[in-house]
C-alpha cells in the first residue's frame, strides 16, 4: 500500500484537529504518516486527536516552523525509502514563500514517480471586497507563490480555508470549509453546567481558545457593564500573561463576575463549555474563519460577531447570531440581542453543514465541488 505523508511541525491549538481529520480519510487508500516537531507527540492537543489513531509518527523537525529546505529534505528522504504517493503539508503559509525554490533541489522534480503534493494554507483570504487592499495585499502575493511553485512541478495543488457560507471551488486555491464538530449542544445547557460547576440560574457569556488580547475579553467585559448586562464572563482555555494580569485588576461589579477555566481543554471539556453558555462573542480583527465559531453554530449557541466580514457573512448564513463593530456600545446591544434570542426558534439556515469528509477529501485532491 502506498504511503500519505502529512507534514505537521506545530502540534498546537487547532491544528492536530485537522491533522487528524485528514488521516482519517487518507488511511482508506494508503498508510499514513505523521512527520512533526521533536516534543510534539507530548503535547496534549496533540495525543488527544492524533494518538487514539495509531498512526506511524516521526519527530523530525527542531522548530515548529522548520526551515522550508528541511521540510523539503525529510520528504525527500521518506521518499527515498517507501512508495509515496500523496504529500500534504498543514498549515503551508510559511513553507510557501520558498517551495518553488528550494523544493525542486531537494525532491527532484524530475524523478519518475514522485509523488503529488499538496498544500493547506490557514491565512488565505477566499472572498474578498475590492476595497480591501490589505486582503489583496495578502492574496495576490500567495497566489503568486503558489503558482512559481506549480511551474516548478514541485507543488500539484493548494487548498485555504473558506468561510462556512462560502460554497464556491476556488481557482488557484481551492476552497474548503472547517467542518469544526461539536460533540455537545445546548439543549443539554443545564447537564452540561451541572457537570462542570457553572452556575445554573446565571447567564454566561463565553470566549474559548487561546484566549489572547487579540480576542478582547477586556473590550467585551467593558461593553457588558456599561449595557449593565446581568451576566457571568467566562474564559475558558489558555489565557495569556496580558489577560491573567487584566482578570486580575478587575473589580468587583453589580452586573456579574469573570469565571476563568485556565489550561489546554479536552475536546469534550471544550465543547460541553462551550454548549453550555447563552452567548459567544468573537472579537477578532483577523478577517478569516473561526473554529470556534463552528462549534458554536454546531451546538446552537448564538455568537456575537465583530472584526470579520468573512464570520459576518457565516452568522447571516446560519442564522447563528449577531453582527457588530468593534465598538464597546455595539457589542453591547448585540450581546443584548442573542441573549434574547429564542432558542427553540427555528434558524433560516441557507448552506449545508460543513463536514469532516468533505474537508478532507478537498485537501487531498480526491474532491472536487
Amino acid at each position: 500500500m502506498p504511503t500519505t505523508i502529512l507534514v505537521e511541525p506545530n502540534p498546537s491549538g487547532h491544528r492536530p484537529q485537522a491533522v487528524a481529520t485528514v488521516a482519517v480519510v487518507a488511511a482508506r487508500t494508503s498508510d499514513v504518516l505523521v512527520l512533526t516537531s521533536r516534543g510534539a507527540s507530548e503535547d496534549p492537543r496533540f495525543e488527544e486527536n492524533v494518538g487514539p489513531l495509531g498512526l506511524r509518527v516521526e519527530e523530525r523537525f527542531d522548530q515548529v516552523i522548520p526551515p522550508t529546505r528541511e521540510i523539503a529534505r525529510e520528504i525527500a528522504a521518506v521518499c527515498q525509502a517507501e512508495d509515496v504517493d500523496r504529500v500534504v503539508v498543514l498549515d503551508a503559509d510559511q513553507a510557501l514563500k520558498r517551495w518553488w525554490y528550494d523544493a525542486p533541489r531537494e525532491l527532484g522534480i524530475r524523478r519518475r514517480g514522485r509523488p503529488r503534493v499538496m498544500f493547506m494554507l490557514t491565512r488565505y483570504p477566499a472572498k474578498l471586497k475590492l476595497t480591501d487592499w490589505i486582503g489583496w495585499r495578502l492574496r495576490l502575493p500567495k497566489a503568486a507563490l503558489a503558482l512559481a511553485a506549480m511551474a516548478s512541478g514541485s507543488l500539484h495543488q493548494v487548498a485555504g480555508y473558506a468561510g462556512l457560507d462560502d460554497m464556491t471551488r476556488g481557482w488557484i486555491v481551492k476552497r474548503t470549509r472547517d467542518p469544526a464538530p461539536c460533540s455537545a449542544h445546548s439543549r443539554d445547557r443545564a447537564a452540561h453546567r451541572e457537570e462542570l460547576g457553572l452556575p445554573a440560574d446565571r447567564r454566561l457569556v463565553g470566549i474559548f481558545g487561546g484566549i489572547s488580547e487579540r480576542k478582547h475579553p477586556h473590550v467585551i467585559w467593558e461593553a457588558m457593564q456599561r449595557r449593565r448586562i446581568d451576566a457571568d464572563l467566562v474564559l475558558a482555555g489558555g489565557l495569556s500573561p496580558g489577560v491573567t494580569e487584566w482578570v486580575d485588576s478587575v473589580g468587583p461589579s453589580a452586573h456579574g463576575r469573570i469565571i476563568v477555566r485556565d489550561g489546554v481543554l479536552s475536546n469534550e471539556v471544550l465543547d460541553k463549555t462551550l454548549a453550555a453558555v447563552d452567548v459567544i462573542p468573537l472579537v477578532m480583527t483577523n478577517n478569516g474563519p473561526s473554529g470556534i465559531m463552528g462549534k458554536a453554530l454546531a451546538a446552537h449557541v448564538p455568537v456575537v460577531t465583530a472584526g470579520s466580514e468573512v464570520r459576518a457573512r457565516e452568522v447571516r448564513a446560519y442564522d447563528g447570531g449577531e453582527v457588530a463593530t468593534i465598538d464597546a456600545d455595539s457589542i453591547g446591544s448585540a450581546i443584548e440581542r442573542a441573549l434574547a434570542r429564542d432558542p427553540e426558534a427555528p434558524r433560516r439556515n441557507t448552506v449545508p453543514p460543513a463536514t469532516e469528509d468533505e474537508f478532507a477529501e478537498i485537501i487531498l485532491g480526491v474532491r472536487r465541488r
